[in-house]
Order: structure tokens, then sequence, then C-alpha cells
């Protein structure tokens, strides 16, 4: 599913800051951003939060996940800031004022966790530089996803729905 309103804002956000790059340190962007960042040893499904508290806004991750994961969670969760922290600076989960990632939000099933999933892979695989890096796959080259997901630094699984949900087929 795409969200249009949430591809023009990663895409802006994204030139605004100097960050539009295949693979670029999504925690430089949010710390220039003023977001604090911080990893921790979360136990059970918990992947990462936000918590947005008298102006101050932390992301959290876990640590102890794969660095692909980790970054898309990190993502994950600057898109609850960018998005929600100003109508509503309280997410409820777990606990008050948190909004958890976890295996439930992976699924989509709250709008807030669908765009912010939306918004995570618009910010980490921007459309206009998936059309360049197609542009510019080398001949000869066998599993496009794999070579699109190398180079943007994300999962082969979230590749593989970025390109579905950008509407391409690739065969």
């Amino acid at each position: 599913m795409i969200f249009k309103y949430i591809e023009e804002r990663t895409e802006n956000l994204l030139i605004e800051n100097n960050f539009l790059k295949t693979g670029f340190d999504v925690s430089k962007l949010i710390k220039k951003l003023n977001i604090e960042l911080i990893g921790k040893n979360f136990e059970g499904d918990v992947s990462g939060l936000f918590v947005m508290t008298d102006n101050k806004a932390v992301i959290s991750f876990n640590k102890n996940e794969d660095p692909k994961r980790i970054r898309f969670t990190m993502a994950h969760e600057l898109g609850h800031y960018i998005l929600h922290s100003k109508e509503q600076p309280f997410f409820i989960d777990k606990s008050p004022k948190v909004m958890y990632r976890n295996a439930a939000s992976t699924t989509g099933e709250v709008l807030k966790e669908r765009e912010a999933n939306a918004f995570a892979a618009a910010l980490l695989m921007p459309k206009i530089l998936i059309d360049n890096e197609i542009t510019n796959c080398p001949i000869g080259t066998d599993d496009v996803i794999k070579y699109l997901a190398k180079n943007f630094k994300v999962s082969e699984q979230a590749m593989s729905f970025r390109m579905s949900n950008l509407g391409y087929y690739i065969g």
C-alpha cells in the first residue's frame, strides 16, 4: 500500500537533510533531527520504541537484532516521530507514552503502524533511487531484488515488499 503523502514527506526529509543516497546511515539522520537514539536489550518480540516527553524525543532499538532489521526499526520509529508525535504526543501500546515496534506492528494491523512501516520503507528505499539503481543495474544481474537489497542495506523481504508496493514486477 502506497501512502502518497508519506512518499513526499520522506523524500523531502531526505533532500532537506542531504541524505538522499542509497544505504545512508539512518542513525545520523535521527541524531541530526535532535532525537536521542539508544540501543537496548529488549526482551520478547520488541524491536524498538518511540517515546515523546516534554519536547524530548527518544528512539530505542533492540541492539541484539540483525543490522538490517535495526535500520528498519530506527526508520519505523522515526516515522512515528515525524507522522504522529505532533498530533498525539502520547502513544499507548504496552505502557503509557510509548509506541513499540514488535511482531504485531510488522503485520500492519494498526493504521499508525502501517504508516510507520510505509515511512520506513519510503525513507530507506526512495522510489527515485530505486529507479536509478534499476537503470544502473549491471547487465547480467540474476537477482535484482538481492542486488537492490544489498545497495539499500535492507532485507530482501523488505525490498520485495517495496518493489511490489511500487508496482514493479521482478520475475
